[in-house]
């Protein structure tokens, strides 16, 4: 196992507006809703919009929320890949296999998930806070903008990391701050380098946009369960702000 090459993941447990926290433990698995969407093994990022579009009517900033979701859940993830979910105040971290749909109703609906080995459970209070953070976000799949190896999972796995190599990665993070990892910036084709200055795809941008919105939500959310009264009351206005000018929930499947 190359622990460099791991990304961490925080997960919804509602998948199609059911709560399936402990199915998922029990039965060892991750999953995301949008059952009329087909297998997206074979399909692009572009014929996965135009299935949402299709099947669900979504449009513009739902559109383009949700597409990030799958895609995140489908593409970006991988075999190997570590996964967070909360259930009654824990945080259960588990590693994911392969992304396996499953057609359970011919050509109408299909069962997105991937396998999920838990390995552990620990209060929310013992994580960092980045790693709280994440945890906030509101969006169904998100992933950790840090290396996972700075996120202090490892240790509560008992994975050992060369000491050398942690601490030029922690240097790298702080100097860079959130910075978006260099991955997202455009390429013109598999042998070029970056494209100069580092200019992100338009959809890239929507997506790192999306996140950081989905962050601050979730600082809403903890806003409001505040002590005092006025930083509650301020975070109810801002919120209400916010579900005016939504069309549509990040998530409705």
């Amino acid at each position: 196992m190359n622990v460099f090459n791991v990304n961490l993941f925080q997960m919804k447990t509602r998948p199609g507006g059911q709560e399936k926290a402990s199915e998922f433990l029990a039965e060892g698995y991750v999953k995301i809703g949008w059952s009329k969407v087909p297998d997206m093994r074979n399909l692009s990022k572009e014929e996965i919009r135009s299935e949402l579009a299709d099947k669900y009517e979504y449009e513009g900033r739902s559109l383009s929320t949700n597409l990030g979701t799958l895609n995140t859940f489908t593409k970006v993830m991988k075999n190997g890949d570590v996964v967070l979910i909360t259930h009654d105040d824990f945080v259960h971290i588990g590693f994911v296999g392969e992304y396996l749909p499953q057609e359970i109703e011919k050509g109408k609906k299909w069962d997105h998930r991937r396998s999920c080995n838990w390995k552990a459970m620990v209060k929310k209070s013992d994580l960092k806070e980045e790693v709280k953070s994440l945890l906030r976000n509101m969006t169904t799949v998100t992933k950790f903008p840090y290396p996972f190896v700075t996120s202090g999972i490892p240790e509560i796995l008992g994975i050992e990391i060369p000491h050398e190599q942690t601490e030029i990665i922690l240097k790298n993070t702080l100097d860079e701050g959130t910075k978006p990892d260099p991955s997202i910036f455009e390429k013109t084709n598999e042998n070029q380098s970056p494209v100069p200055g580092g200019v992100m795809k338009e959809s890239q941008l929507l997506n790192q946009l999306e996140s950081l919105g989905a962050t601050a939500l979730g600082i809403l959310e903890e806003e409001m369960k505040s002590e005092d009264s006025e930083r509650r009351r301020k975070a109810a206005v801002d919120l209400l702000g916010i579900l005016n000018n939504a069309k549509r929930p990040l998530d409705n499947e």
